[in-house]
């Protein structure tokens, strides 16, 4: 502390008794102490410059600000629910216990209309597991009818009956559990899931795989990796509902092609080039399925692929529906086109059809699959997938390539191919059915799409797209009898 700051002191306490004389050299001391202090931070001699310059000019503009820093504290640390005291309205207990009895919660789900509840009371329970072959109870008499074919699985090679899957996912339930217990880079990896994410790799011709606990939360996870505001994405408009939503989420910029229309989507490539010319350099993807969920076909990958290596594009391919299905051993689309798995940069897929377990995976080049590792929001923070469903895919995947014969068709995938092409063949040329439907996928689609046919929806009053609630037909849909 300077002489002259001594001297002030001792001048204006010149009458004042001792302890105030004490008080008043220790205060200004720790004052100077904490202008030194502030002085000594990195731009704090500005800081101080600007307030002695401030209080010089106007004394009240510094007041003011100290009263607003002062102002943002109390707001930033004041609790966001504070609530005065004198706010506060204190119960009794019995009237507590008259606003309980009071109460009536509004309902989790609203009632049934009178033109849904005919839809409730037409399905079929099926009792037992979900087999080709189930037993179903007839929702009018409650009659059982055993040994039905069951069409409305999507466990195409029956995978998740198949006595080597079932115990092998035991063995792996008594050893473990049936939880992974947090998400893969939280205590949620095991052995099992190393292990099928080589076997997925290998199986497809890929240099790496990654797996997802729930195959819908796949693509919404991946996409959004790789694709941010300003890349761009041009994407079959038949896609599955999972991609749609995940191209939503990535907020990247996103054009549509006509389904399955190659030509279209050159027409929009080519509409672009002057724009991505000019414009950063930013990531650019297609986006089609390998068997399309919507419609039961399949693109042209050979020309596909040629578009994407033209127009210096990358390719995402959903092979959920067609691993599995399509090829002689059920590597999917590019099998069957004879096109190498390095021809696509990402490849996603579920385990939970022609695999009989659960989860989604990702192949692709090693540093794509690490950089989902720890960018990929499902990944990071979801529960990893359990560990039986990722021995049972494994299993799955051991006796499809075990099974393999060179220069002939797969025994296992066989059946499902002849069943697959007889079942089209039967739909398209029953003449019963024939006014009723129409066949709209191919005949290598293991799911076949039947559309009513044009005049019978014009009858019935139905719209173009799908004859929801609200339609007029409910009513006679219900009465109807084919």
């Amino acid at each position: 502390m300077s002489e002259f700051t001594k001297t002030i002191i001792r001048e204006s306490t010149d009458e004042a008794p001792e302890f105030v004389v004490s008080f008043a050299s220790k205060a200004v001391h720790q004052w100077y102490n904490f202008i030194h202090f502030i002085e000594e931070l990195p731009g704090g001699l500005l800081i101080i410059n600007y307030i002695k310059a401030s209080h010089k000019n106007d004394p009240w503009r510094t007041l003011l600000e100290v009263l607003l820093a002062l102002l943002a504290l109390r707001y930033f640390l004041a609790s966001k629910y504070s609530q005065d005291e004198k706010d506060k309205v204190v119960l009794s207990n019995k009237e507590i216990d008259d606003l309980i009895d009071d109460w009536e919660p509004e309902p989790l789900v609203q009632p049934l209309r009178k033109d849904e509840r005919w839809q409730l009371d037409a399905i079929p329970s099926v009792e037992g597991a979900i087999t080709k072959h189930v037993n179903v109870i007839d929702p009018n008499t409650n009659q059982k009818l055993t040994d039905v074919l069951n069409f409305a699985s999507k466990d195409y090679l029956d995978m998740s009956m198949n006595p080597i899957v079932k115990e092998n996912a035991i063995k792996v339930i008594k050893n473990i559990g049936v939880g992974a217990c947090g998400p893969p880079n939280f205590y949620g990896t095991q052995d099992v899931h190393i292990r099928v994410c080589e076997d997925l790799a290998r199986f497809l011709g890929a240099e790496q795989g990654i797996i997802y606990g729930q195959d819908f939360c796949t693509p919404t996870s991946v996409l959004p990796c790789f694709l941010k505001r300003g890349d761009i994405l041009i994407a079959d408009g038949g896609v599955n509902i999972a991609l749609q939503k995940a191209a939503v989420i990535s907020r990247c910029d996103v054009e549509w092609f006509n389904h399955n229309d190659l030509d279209h989507l050159e027409e929009i490539l080519e509409s672009l080039q002057d724009v991505l010319s000019d414009g950063p350099l930013n990531r650019r993807f297609i986006l089609t399925e390998g068997l399309f969920e919507n419609f039961g076909d399949s693109p042209d990958l050979k020309r596909l692929v040629e578009i994407k290596n033209k127009y210096k594009f990358r390719l995402i391919l959903d092979e959920s529906n067609s691993i599995g299905t399509l090829g002689p051993n059920g590597r999917g689309l590019p099998e069957v086109e004879e096109i190498p798995r390095s021809e696509i940069e990402i490849t996603m897929g579920s385990m939970a059809n022609a695999f009989g377990a659960s989860g989604g995976f990702c192949l692709g080049v090693k540093g794509m699959i690490y950089h989902q590792v720890l960018n990929s929001s499902a990944y990071v923070f979801s529960a990893s997938l359990p560990p039986y469903a990722a021995r049972a895919a494994s299993t799955v995947i051991q006796l499809l390539e075990d099974a393999e014969i060179t220069g002939s068709e797969n025994p296992i995938i066989a059946p499902l191919h002849q069943n697959t092409k007889l079942m089209h063949k039967l739909f398209r040329n029953s003449p019963s059915l024939k006014n009723l439907v129409k066949l709209r996928s191919s005949d290598y689609s293991p799911v076949l799409h039947l559309r009513i046919n044009h005049e019978l929806r014009r009858q019935l009053n139905l719209p173009e797209g799908y004859g929801g609630p609200g339609s007029k037909s409910l009513m006679n849909l219900y009465n109807l009898r084919f």
